[in-house]
């Protein structure tokens, strides 16, 4: 009996290990894998909770399953907690025997986790290991590039824009010669006005159709001009006893200023001739730099040299306009904003200064200088700006989507 007895108890033994066996774990690698594909199918359609539950299970009953793990890091940073999944793929490197093709998973994780974490010199760090594993990784170079334009790293979004090309084994000057104009915006606010126009200058070279460098050529000298009058200016506040020689030294800077003034005027007006659409951009901040000049009667010879080759430009037009009106000429102010309307009757600046040219005419002039202040005030309105440039082009509005506008600095 007792025999028999024992017999019973190693068969029920056996028998509960293998239920336990049975229901508790996957009794083989098709029972892991279709987990696997389970959980990923779960992620695909947004179950977040219950795949993050079946990786639990797959790792539970695999540790060695690195996949899993990933996916286990990649849900909670999904779900907002970056900082957990940063534990569990940081976890991993602490492993014996990973090869290439898991480092290049866990790095691309860890860029990712520390990215959004808003740590992105570590992101890019991760992405670098990337690279030293394998150097055609465009996804790792697209990363750095991002990463160094959200830092205002032009050079370096440079540097790896040139090694996309390489990987790609096509080059797009185009592209190129934007990130040199917006490495020379960046020297431009930091004061460096010569690299600045170094910077524009290249991007010339690189894409002679990328007129905008105009523009922003023309703003460095501008923006440098100002900073010289400011130092005039400072001394004159300083010089409370009326010292000859600071009077001197302010007026220097004062005299310097006017020359490098002087430099933006033919850039200004070569970027309004090769892309009149955008001289709205450009045309008060011209009238003012000749009006600080004392030769604003140029403005007419200029807007006459612009008109010539765009000659139903409604902005130009309306600027014409706007000089006739204020020299006195009334009847040809009239003739020429009439002329604007016919272009465009719906433009919002030559029905105004249509309406100013109309006071002029009337027995309170006013007005007209009530008109002028609206039509001020608009061209620098941020809003009227945004609406002006919905209708550039890609490039356009890729350049100016984060513009710091010099003109709203002075």
């Amino acid at each position: 009996m007792d025999y028999v007895f024992y017999i019973c108890i190693v068969i029920i033994f056996l028998l509960g290990l293998f239920l336990f066996f049975f229901y508790k774990k996957p009794s083989n690698s098709k029972d892991i894998k279709d987990l696997y594909y389970e959980a990923l199918d779960l992620m695909l359609v947004g179950k977040k909770k219950s795949a993050y539950k079946i990786f639990k299970d797959i790792i539970n009953n695999d540790s060695n399953n690195i996949k899993a793990y990933l996916y286990l890091g990649q849900i909670l940073r999904e779900s907002g907690d970056s900082k957990g999944a940063l534990k569990i793929h940081k976890s991993l490197l602490l492993r014996d025997s990973l090869n290439n093709y898991d480092l290049i998973l866990i790095y691309k994780n860890l860029s990712l986790n520390y990215y959004f974490l808003g740590d992105l010199e570590e992101s890019i760090i991760y992405c670098d290991k990337i690279l030293e594993l394998n150097k055609s990784s465009e996804w790792s170079v697209l990363q750095i590039i991002k990463l160094y334009k959200q830092l205002n790293d032009w050079p370096n979004a440079i540097k790896y824009l040139k090694l996309l090309f390489k990987i790609k084994g096509k080059r797009d000057n185009k592209k190129l010669a934007l990130y040199k104009i917006q490495e020379g915006r960046v020297l431009i606010q930091n004061s460096l006005f010569e690299k600045a126009r170094d910077s524009f200058e290249k991007a010339l070279e690189i894409d002679s159709n990328l007129y905008v460098a105009y523009y922003f050529i023309g703003n460095s000298y501008a923006t440098e001009s100002n900073e010289v009058y400011e130092k005039g200016i400072a001394i004159d506040v300083q010089n409370i006893d009326n010292s000859l020689s600071m009077e001197e030294e302010s007026q220097q800077y004062k005299i310097e200023a006017e020359k490098i003034l002087k430099n933006a005027i033919p850039l200004w007006v070569d970027f309004i001739e090769h892309m009149p659409e955008y001289s709205w951009m450009i045309l008060p901040t011209l009238k003012d730099a000749l009006q600080a000049l004392n030769e604003y009667d140029k403005i007419e010879k200029y807007l006459i040299q612009v008109n010539r080759t765009n000659p139903n430009n409604v902005d130009i037009l309306s600027h014409l306009a706007d000089f006739y009106a204020n020299k006195g000429d009334v009847n040809k102010a009239g003739d020429t904003i009439n002329k604007a309307l016919e272009s465009n009757s719906n433009s919002l600046i030559a029905q105004l200064k249509s309406f100013k040219i109309k006071l002029l005419n009337s027995a309170d002039k006013d007005f007209s200088v009530i008109i002028d202040k609206i039509i001020s005030s608009l061209l620098k309105d941020k809003r009227y700006k945004q609406y002006k440039r919905s209708f550039s082009d890609k490039e356009m509005k890729w350049l100016f989507s984060s513009e710091i506008s010099y003109e709203d600095k002075k």
